[in-house]
């Protein structure tokens, strides 16, 4: 393990925010950890797998999916410094509940369920860093309920929208990723963007979307 290669940039991450650097390279040359490389397509889980590990991505990105009574649903794409695979941990030999499938070449940082605990016990800064991680993994996923509990599509968009807009815009990366995320087809998707942008609610410019007002229930 080169630990002054990753030091600094794990130091960057959430898990490891506010850790001295030092600290980090002091653990990473006893810690039982490996770092993986994933071809473009390969996947770093499966809903098949039972293998209890927390990955940092090094480099690269990855797709979060699951299956739906609607079809493959987008779930969230994974980019250098996230971590991924933390439902498997301490859940016994319950499989995984997405599929992340690296859309390039992926390097991760793996730590075993056994490291990732002797890490919690050992570190408090740690184990509050990931408290707060899975915290935010909770509200992503109440605001997905959320979206997914309005009656009709503009509605369901729009609190979508809104749960995800950076100030008052979103950038939308992939149109198909957004229907899938939302379970309906592009047409769909493309109906209800119009729909929201003839009630002055939203303004397109190419692949930013402009909020002009946030979600009323």
């Amino acid at each position: 393990m080169d630990a002054g290669r990753y030091a600094g940039q794990l130091q960057k991450t959430m898990l490891f925010e506010g850790v001295p650097e030092q600290t980090i390279r002091d653990w990473l040359l006893h810690a039982n950890v490996t770092v993986q490389t994933y071809m473009s397509g390969e996947y770093l889980f499966r809903t098949s797998d039972t293998t209890e590990r927390l990955g940092i991505i090094l480099r690269g990105s990855a797709d979060v999916t699951r299956q739906s009574c609607d079809g493959l649903m987008h779930m969230s794409t994974l980019k250098r410094n996230d971590l991924f695979g933390a439902a498997s941990l301490f859940g016994g030999d319950m499989s995984y509940v997405t599929d992340i499938r690296c859309n390039e070449p992926v390097r991760a940082l793996i730590l075993p369920e056994e490291t990732m605990l002797l890490l919690l016990s050992e570190n408090r800064t740690v184990l509050l860093n990931y408290l707060r991680y899975l915290n935010s993994r909770i509200r992503f996923l109440n605001r997905r309920l959320d979206a997914f509990s309005k009656n009709t599509v503009p509605a369901r968009l729009m609190s979508f929208l809104t749960s995800e807009a950076n100030g008052r815009s979103v950038s939308v990366k992939s149109y198909t990723k957004l229907s899938e995320s939302l379970c309906i087809s592009r047409a769909t998707l493309y109906r209800a963007l119009d729909t929201l942008e003839s009630d002055g609610k939203i303004r397109r410019d190419r692949k930013n979307i402009v909020l002009l007002e946030d979600y009323e229930s």
